[in-house]
């Protein structure tokens, strides 16, 4: 969360970019786990997958990253 305090239009900025921060520097963290989920057998597999393809770990990262970001931004 930001610091300082801001209202309006500028704060709505101010958080989407903390958001943009928060998950590029999370994304390698759920990408790693996405990738390692594909190479382990599926009883050991950490979360579940639907289809597989070559964009599909970068697809199940980024899915991951948005699902838990927002609770670092609850109030």
């Amino acid at each position: 969360m930001s610091l300082v305090e801001r209202s309006g239009l500028s704060q709505f900025r101010a958080e989407r970019q903390e958001y943009r921060m928060v998950f590029a520097v999370t994304f390698p963290i759920f990408f790693t786990v996405a990738l390692v989920s594909r190479l382990l057998p599926a009883r050991l597999r950490p979360t579940p997958f639907g289809q597989s393809g070559v964009f599909a770990v970068f697809r199940d990262a980024k899915a991951a990253a948005h699902s838990v970001l927002p609770y670092a931004f609850m109030r």
